[in-house]
């Protein structure tokens, strides 16, 4: 049992700081590394874009090895070489070589990475705790994104030359931080982490067929992509609460990273929750939260305090169901009838095209928001977020009609041998 669980500790350490270096520093500190490294958000957005494309590459090949190879040597490497690029990363490099490093961090945060972490967890939580399983994994990533985050913030708070704004010293504190501890990690993994997970749990509801059918792992695919878009929406929280809630930098960092420990409440609340109703009806009411609160942002111009009031509360459930959202949606593959030996493929095909977002959302959001500076540009961003959610609600409405009438299906062929 201890052993079981130093291995998904291992795993919650591995799963959300080897993505610190790409976007827990942009997302904390995102106005600090755009005046350090001198950047506008479409070059930033630039740089994503090429990580995307790279880690797009990477997540179906990803996924046939998670099926194949053990992934304690796996995990090693993407970490270790994920902390060389942070290393790099803090020297401070011109702008121009931004799009290399971060093409290089799409293929070391999700090639060997992505899929073992996807299968390891489903392996851990059996056929009745897909939820609670991923909800334990989202819910310690966030706790290690908000200790590690906090940490930071303390870090540029104290070497900060300015309260109220960043310096260059201290953004670099904060890289090598992040950089060195992924490092450290990886040895961790080498030394400690097990290549099994319990052989004898079954991932495969009762009457799975070894075929897959492609539907479902389409619709699941639309609801990541939806709820992914989502998840990278909240990068831009602390950027809007500078250029438009008349936060300073340090203060709208501060916010983020309090804001970030709701993560873990809402993605354990939201994985014991799914085992109860099932994941694709909660996943439903997500996404209603979600459109529901973008509209409030996308039609809201916080000028007096209530209004001020309404879009930070907004923000905050927002935060809350887009995180959840998140926690879950993986827990949708195991109920979706897909054969065991095949579940690090499917995990490929959903993150090949459900995680297209690292290669056009950041680009295309940074450009909406540098068209039209101040609160146009960021009622269009909410614009833009709210129609993809809908698009997420009606895939979840189609997969909940598809799970029940194969649920009907094989209680009617049961019922009649």
């Amino acid at each position: 049992m201890t052993k079981r669980y130093l291995g998904l500790f291992l795993l919650i350490l591995a799963g959300e700081l080897i993505f610190s270096l790409p976007f827990h520093i942009t997302r904390f500190f995102k106005s600090g590394i755009l005046e350090v490294f001198q950047i506008s958000n479409t070059n930033l957005g630039d740089a994503f874009a090429f990580y995307g494309i790279l880690a797009l590459l990477s997540y179906f090949p990803g996924g046939y090895l998670a099926d194949r190879l053990p992934p304690r040597k796996l995990i090693f490497y993407s970490l270790l070489l994920t902390g060389i690029g942070g290393i790099y990363f803090a020297t401070i490099p011109k702008p121009a070589m931004l799009p290399y490093l971060y093409a290089f961090w799409g293929i070391t945060t999700i090639l060997f990475f992505w899929g073992a972490l996807i299968k390891y967890t489903s392996d851990w939580g059996g056929i009745d705790q897909q939820g609670r399983a991923f909800g334990y994994l989202e819910g310690g990533r966030a706790l290690v994104a908000s200790i590690f985050s906090s940490i930071a913030f303390l870090l540029v708070y104290f070497f900060s030359q300015d309260s109220e704004s960043f310096s260059r010293n201290s953004i670099q504190l904060v890289i090598l931080f992040y950089a060195i501890t992924t490092i450290v990690l990886s040895f961790l993994v080498l030394c400690f982490l097990k290549d099994k997970t319990n052989e004898k749990t079954s991932r495969s509801p009762i009457g799975a067929s070894t075929n897959i059918n492609i539907y479902p792992i389409f619709l699941i695919s639309i609801i990541v992509v939806s709820a992914y878009c989502g998840f990278r929406s909240i990068d831009n929280i602390g950027l809007y609460l500078v250029e438009i809630g008349n936060f300073t930098p340090i203060e709208a960092s501060g916010f983020v990273t309090s804001l970030s420990y709701l993560r873990i409440i809402s993605a354990l609340a939201a994985g014991f929750i799914a085992d109860k109703i099932m994941s694709v009806k909660l996943i439903i009411r997500l996404f209603i939260v979600t459109i529901l609160g973008q509209s409030i942002l996308f039609s809201v111009h916080p000028q007096t305090f209530y209004h001020s009031l309404l879009v930070t509360g907004t923000l905050i459930i927002v935060f809350i169901s887009i995180v959840a959202l998140r926690a879950v949606y993986f827990s949708l593959i195991t109920h979706s009838y897909v054969p065991s030996h095949r579940f690090g493929f499917c995990v490929g095909i959903i993150s090949l095209v459900g995680f297209t977002p690292d290669i056009f959302f950041h680009s295309l959001t940074g450009r909406i928001l540098d068209a039209e500076p101040g609160i146009i540009g960021f009622q269009n961003y909410y614009l833009v977020t709210m129609l993809i959610s809908i698009l997420g609600l009606l895939a979840s409405v189609n997969l909940g009609r598809w799970m029940s009438s194969k649920r009907s299906f094989k209680e009617a062929s049961t019922t009649n041998h």
